[in-house]
């Protein structure tokens, strides 16, 4: 269920996105005047980025959201769910799941935190074998 964050070789990134070098910079360098270094690192002297750049936990997001929905049966109900352990209001949850990009890294690693609190509070199961089979 992790998400694997892979850095690759900022040209690379580019290549895969196709997208300009320098726009990649230009990221890196925004994002390194406010401290959010997470989608890239310095590898070797080299700037590395992370393969998904823009939404590096959508994966674990998107796999703990279907473990949840095991337990919680709908969205509207895994949003309420949610929302009394998180303080966080029902409709934002609904916009998130169902928006589903989570560009920020911080919103994205609070929802991998929340939706993972209510999978161990309400299953019996361990979070690695709760499964649709």
């Amino acid at each position: 269920m992790n998400d694997t964050l892979r850095y690759l070789p900022i040209e690379d990134v580019a290549a895969i996105n196709e997208i300009d070098v320098n726009s990649l910079r230009s990221l890196y360098t925004k994002n390194n005047v406010f401290g959010n270094e997470e989608r890239f690192k310095m590898i070797d002297g080299k700037l590395h980025v992370l393969e998904n750049y823009k939404y590096p936990y959508a994966q674990t997001v998107n796999e703990l959201r279907q473990k949840a929905l095991i337990l919680a049966h709908t969205e509207n109900n895994l949003s309420k769910e949610i929302a009394k352990i998180s303080g966080i209001k029902k409709t934002t949850l609904d916009k998130y799941f169902y928006r589903f990009t989570f560009k920020q890294i911080k919103q994205a690693k609070e929802i991998i935190k929340y939706l993972t609190l209510y999978i161990t509070q309400n299953s019996i199961l361990p979070l690695e074998e709760l499964n649709y089979d």
